[in-house]
């Protein structure tokens, strides 16, 4: 068993989980019958894989037994480190163009082909490398020297004859290569304005036969960074977003997170974290309950499944350890994936429920608690209209969702896992008493902006005859009788419980039976 799943990307030795295989070997295939120059976007958000997908190219392509292409790859994140974007963008040119020397057989000619790329660097850097995909802020000697505005053979001419050389020099002396795969990873996690200057600059400088670029990037990035050339996008202007990234981009490729096997990347995690066991995942219906679970939650995302795979087994360590000889019962399993599917993906909806765990009984007092605008006439006959949204709760729940445009997007989501929660539970009438109990467990993971200790209910004492319930500063419960501490606690609390009348769920622990007792005493005081 482990008690995490880190989140690397695959290498190319290790099993296929999401089952994307057949993408990758047709995104391989095409690659290798393709004309060149040719540049490939594989597009999808942050975690989506686009850096697994790449590590299995590269292999393919390039590592394996007789494969038809050199290597370049450039890791545009670690370059743009401790650097301005100036800086970031030669850090990255100079990545590409020593990895392409180092294959040069003939060393003389490298070495001679390093002075003329140094001189261009030079030019580069005198006017900024912004110049060399915009000419704003130069003065004009320099920029005719970079773009032959002078007549003669523009800088970035030179460099560009210089590494077509390099290129050609490399697959001379090994006939077996047919070109150069450049492999430009972790654009997304850079500036969106410096991206699209090194998208720009990559794509000028390198548009030689033989080269196929390979670029991991999304296409809200690009969105980002034409702004300053752009505005705002609108449906008047996305052409003009649309043709700039199509000048640069020939074969977009869209990470096909909807395909991803949840299934059996959940099963795997799940086993070896040990959150369930075989013969609980074996159970019929079991891992597709807690895939759909998923996908309504933190969905496809491998990035989203892994945190949630940690959150897990870290809440199962701190359970087992909880645990002593007086409990019984587990708790659902079933319902903690739930719950810690919610606090990860909805964690303002997960931070209501703490509130107020029943939520079939969340009403107008909720929502003016939470300042949610009423809703209109019309609104009111739509959400009638639909299964997700036709009772009082979820009508509160839907304008909770109107909080967050995340949240928004995915208010239809969000109610069929709500419901799903109920299902689970299947007792309407100590839905809060349950989802309560199993709130607690994750309460350690759930991340807020301004956490403040949970409160107390009632008062911190509650006495019944010559017993006595204190609820520490810490939670801890103390129960006397007759002024002495009793030495089992629980029992004590039970056979309280039964002279006040209160039903307890045995599933709670002594901490969770005391404050609610104590709470149910002073409410009937």
């Amino acid at each position: 068993m482990k008690s995490s799943i880190i989140d690397v990307p695959r290498r190319h030795d290790q099993a296929d989980l999401f089952g994307i295989n057949v993408y990758q070997e047709a995104l391989i295939e095409y690659i290798r019958l393709t004309d060149t120059p040719i540049t490939i976007a594989l597009q999808g958000e942050w975690g989506s894989g686009k850096t697994s997908l790449m590590n299995q190219l590269k292999y393919k392509l390039c590592d394996e037994e007789g494969a038809p292409y050199f290597p370049v790859w450039i890791n545009t994140w670690q370059h743009s480190l401790m650097k301005n974007p100036n800086q970031a963008i030669m850090s990255i040119l100079e990545g590409c163009i020593s990895q392409i020397g180092s294959l040069n057989p003939d060393k003389q000619k490298w070495e001679e082909s390093k002075k003329v790329i140094g001189g261009v660097f030079k030019s580069i850097a005198k006017v900024g490398a912004k110049v060399a995909v915009s000419t704003l802020g130069a003065d004009s000697e320099s920029v005719d020297d970079l773009f032959g505005g002078g007549g003669g053979t523009s800088d970035i001419s030179k460099l560009k004859d210089e590494i077509g050389k390099m290129i050609e020099g490399a697959l001379k002396d090994n006939p077996d290569k047919i070109g150069f795969t450049f492999y430009i990873d972790d654009l997304d996690r850079i500036d969106p304005p410096v991206a699209v200057e090194i998208l720009e600059l990559l794509k000028n400088i390198f548009d030689l036969e033989k080269c196929v670029f390979i670029l991991a990037i999304d296409y809200d990035v690009v969105i980002k960074g034409l702004r300053s050339k752009f505005g705002e996008l609108t449906d008047k202007n996305e052409r003009e977003f649309r043709a700039f990234f199509d000048k640069i981009i020939q074969l977009p490729f869209s990470m096909p997170v909807a395909s991803y096997n949840v299934d059996t990347f959940l099963v795997d995690a799940l086993k070896r974290i040990g959150a369930f066991t075989d013969e609980e995942l074996a159970k019929e219906g079991t891992a597709e309950l807690l895939s759909e679970i998923a996908q309504l939650s933190v969905g496809c995302n491998p990035r989203s499944l892994k945190r949630l795979m940690n959150t897990l087994s870290l809440i199962s360590i701190i359970n087992n350890k909880l645990k002593n000889e007086e409990e019984t019962m587990k708790q659902n399993k079933v319902l903690n994936f739930a719950l810690v599917c919610m606090q990860i993906a909805y964690p303002f909806i997960y931070n209501q429920l703490t509130e107020v765990p029943d939520f079939k009984q969340w009403n107008e007092s909720i929502a003016a608690k939470l300042k949610l605008r009423p809703l209109t006439e019309g609104e009111k006959q739509s959400l009638d209209a639909a299964e997700e949204f036709d009772e009082d709760w979820e009508k509160v729940l839907f304008r909770m969702c109107q909080k967050e445009i995340y949240l928004s997007n995915r208010a239809f989501q969000v109610s069929l896992l709500m419901n799903k929660i109920a299902e689970i539970v299947n007792d309407d009438a100590n839905l809060g008493a349950i989802v309560e109990s199993t709130l607690e467990l994750s309460a350690v993971t759930n991340l807020k902006a301004f956490d403040t200790p949970k409160k107390l209910q009632g008062k911190k004492s509650a006495i019944v005859g010559d017993f006595s319930v204190e609820i520490m500063t810490d939670n801890k419960v103390v129960v006397k009788k007759g002024g002495a501490a009793c030495d089992n606690t629980k029992a004590a609390l039970r056979e309280i419980a039964e002279k006040v009348g209160f039903a307890f769920d045995p599933k709670w622990n002594t901490q969770q039976l005391g404050n609610k007792l104590a709470n149910f005493i002073n409410q009937k005081q």
